[in-house]
């Protein structure tokens, strides 16, 4: 367990339900912090959601990520409607 604790790992998705339940949580709650799409759940995370929920990335990674998505994102909003 302390693999995750250190940010170094995530349990698997069983074990996140197993925990969910154990500690009286709305099921998918902890699952979609960890970055699991659950069976039921509200639709898509978005990217940045999802970058955030990611246990295997540090501080600088996810701001790297984010940067170069919302940079791709914005470069492809001026291309809409272009062939």
């Amino acid at each position: 367990m302390w693999q995750w604790e250190e940010g170094r790992g995530a349990p698997d998705l069983a074990t996140v339900t197993k925990l969910e339940a154990v500690l009286g949580l709305e099921p998918g709650s902890l699952a979609k912090l960890l970055g699991y799409v659950t069976a039921g759940a509200d639709g898509p995370v978005s990217v940045i959601e999802a970058l955030n929920a990611d246990p295997r990335l540090n501080d600088s990674g996810r701001e790297l990520l984010t940067s170069v998505y919302r940079w791709l994102v914005r470069r492809g909003a001026g291309e809409v409607g272009r062939s």
